[in-house]
């Protein structure tokens, strides 16, 4: 009679729960370092503070002439389309200022991610570890803009505002939040390219809004040249 002993090790998880973990590893030694103090709450309480003060500024500017409107008509509909016109100036506005700060924001917060880690000379550390590169690098975005999620996240209470006024609904409101999480994506995303490819925070940063500028108001600028010239064309 004979008996085989077979040893069983420790299971490996999966490379999907190791780049996980690996993502999470690296988060939470980012937003330790980021969300210790009280610098972090102080902006995200100012921010809150000038959303709530533009919100207050537009129906301040608004609601006279939609008063008088509304006076004008005497009629229950004229109100309500006052009431939409309101409503859409606030979320018009709104989502403006937070495209703009989201643009201004997110490559500044990722475009010394790596480079900094060259500068402080611990990125040969960091590269030793049992993480992979790839997991390095997306929890390196990921915890960069994880404030900046914060901020659009808690800017939503007073963007709801726009339902009690009507002219937006809840639809809109989910595809602004879409919009805003992409454009701070994907512009982060640059901003980590550029601290990746380059060696010093200064020369990333600079190029990092070189390339937003070109992105943003280039494209603008291209698109306005460009119809001047079909107007030309068309009256020509």
């Amino acid at each position: 009679m004979t008996a085989s002993a077979t040893t069983l090790g420790p299971t490996r998880p999966s490379p999907l729960r190791e780049f996980g973990a690996s993502v999470a590893t690296i988060m939470v030694k980012e937003l330790r370092s980021r969300m210790r103090g009280r610098r972090a709450f102080v902006v995200l309480t100012a921010y809150l503070g000038l959303l709530a003060l533009i919100t207050y500024g537009v129906y301040v500017v608004v609601a006279p002439s939609a008063s008088a409107q509304a006076s004008f008509n005497g009629a229950f509909p004229g109100a309500a389309n006052v009431s939409a016109i309101i409503g859409q100036s606030i979320f018009s506005l709104l989502s403006i200022f937070q495209l703009i700060l989201v643009c201004f924001i997110a490559p500044g917060f990722t475009a010394g991610q790596i480079s900094l880690e060259r500068e402080k000379q611990t990125l040969d550390l960091l590269i030793s570890t049992p993480l992979r590169p790839g997991a390095i690098v997306v929890g390196k975005l990921l915890a960069a803009l994880a404030f900046v999620v914060l901020m659009i996240v808690a800017a939503i209470p007073i963007t709801a505002i726009v339902l009690m006024y009507g002219g937006a609904s809840v639809d809109d409101i989910v595809r602004q939040q879409l919009v805003l999480l992409a454009t701070a994506l994907g512009l982060g995303s640059i901003g980590l390219f550029y601290s990746a490819l380059l060696k010093r925070t200064q020369a990333a940063t600079v190029l990092t809004y070189i390339t937003v500028l070109a992105l943003t108001l280039g494209t603008v600028m291209l698109f306005i040249f460009w119809s001047v010239l079909l107007v030309r064309d068309d009256a020509g």
